[in-house]
């Protein structure tokens, strides 16, 4: 669930996955935030991408379901794990905390204003 006014269409850079943590890179295209690169993050991918393919919609605000079991009220981190990540209670204090989880299944993530790094 999110608001449209919060927002915005990118090209992907790599392959990306519906729910993963991303961030807009200097080159203008979107990439996953992963542990090559997990101090900036701009949003989260509202649905599937390819590299250099179509606009997709990146949400800076969201409630989002997850696969993960998450530890409901605790902090939710956009995760340093290679490939990229839909943000998860479950990375121990790795990537940005973005959040917190409301259900087992079901966070709340807010991308930093401003972020804390740039892309």
């Amino acid at each position: 669930m999110y608001d449209p006014r919060h927002n915005f269409k990118a090209v992907p850079g790599e392959a990306l996955t519906q729910g993963e943590s991303v961030y807009i890179s200097s080159d203008g295209l979107v990439y996953a935030v992963d542990d090559g690169k997990s101090d900036v993050c701009h949003g989260w991918a509202l649905t599937d991408g390819v590299a250099n393919g179509a606009p997709i919609t990146i949400v800076k605000y969201c409630r989002m379901k997850v696969d993960t079991t998450q530890t409901i009220g605790a902090r939710v981190y956009t995760g340093a794990v290679s490939g990229g990540s839909a943000p998860s209670t479950t990375y121990a204090a790795t990537g940005l905390v973005v959040g917190w989880a409301i259900a087992d299944d079901e966070v709340i993530v807010t991308a930093p204003n401003p972020p804390a790094a740039d892309g």
